[in-house]
């Protein structure tokens, strides 16, 4: 790829239109990344990797979208720039926020971890390295944490063998 490509993918904030994160009816349970949504990317540096559909980027990456939002170090997207199929972030620590509704209520999760992967065709965010993953009062810490956006669920584990799960009450 060209120096003047480099520059100018990093140069730019690229607000993407009807990017297709998709929306579970079903459940309610995410409300970010949907048609209507712009969704915004910024970093100081990005550069496409020789395999297609993956893009690299560092310093101060931060994607946002209405509900959704990733603040990290480093970054990394697979799948069409408009439609990421995962995005992996990683930094001291990365940040993530999503805003879920379940039965008409909204509420924010907040996580953070030295890596964090979010899977959209599971609808699920994986959190290694110090991760804590908090919503209302209730905070969980692990070396690792994963969550089910769909199902609300949550495993953390780590060094000590610890295993929770929590399910939401009904």
């Amino acid at each position: 790829m060209s120096r003047n490509v480099n520059r100018y993918l990093a140069a730019i904030q690229i607000a993407l239109l009807g990017a297709a994160l998709p929306v579970h009816a079903d459940s309610e349970r995410v409300t970010g990344f949907s048609s209507e949504d712009t969704v915004t990317i910024r970093s100081a540096i990005a550069r496409m990797d020789e395999q297609s559909d993956i893009i690299h980027f560092e310093g101060g990456f931060e994607i946002r979208a209405n509900d959704f939002y990733l603040l990290s170090e480093q970054a990394s997207l697979y799948g069409k720039l408009d439609d990421p199929e995962t995005i992996m972030v990683s930094g001291s620590p990365a940040i993530i926020r999503v805003n879920s509704s379940d039965k008409g209520e909204v509420s924010t999760i907040n996580g953070q971890a030295m890596q964090i992967v979010y899977q959209r065709n599971s609808n699920s965010i994986r959190m290694e390295g110090d991760a804590s993953l908090s919503r209302g009062g209730n905070t969980m810490s692990g070396g690792e944490i994963e969550y089910d956006i769909k199902k609300d669920l949550l495993r953390a584990g780590g060094d000590s063998g610890v295993h929770i799960t929590v399910e939401p009450q009904q």
